[in-house]
């Protein structure tokens, strides 16, 4: 299990890693710090949450599966 430590801005995901909006370069740094002083201490927790947090991004999600389905068949009854 990977326990990386993810610093971002991408607001469609804002619970995974250590986040921090827009193009806040301040925030951003705050967060790279944040990271460098307390990851390792909880990285196995860390990594516990960001494999929650990514699971309904992943094919195999029930949600995304449902749909998909529903979406590529809009797409074929389309044509």
């Amino acid at each position: 299990m990977s326990g990386n430590p993810l610093v971002h801005n991408a607001s469609l995901c804002p619970e995974i890693g250590y986040f921090y909006e827009a193009n806040d370069v301040e925030a951003g740094a705050a967060q790279l710090l944040a990271a460098i002083d307390t990851h390792d201490a909880q990285a196995e927790a860390y990594a516990l949450r960001q494999q929650a947090a990514l699971a309904r991004f992943r094919p195999g999600h029930a949600d995304i599966t449902a749909r998909y389905t529903v979406l590529l068949g809009e797409l074929f009854a389309a044509q």
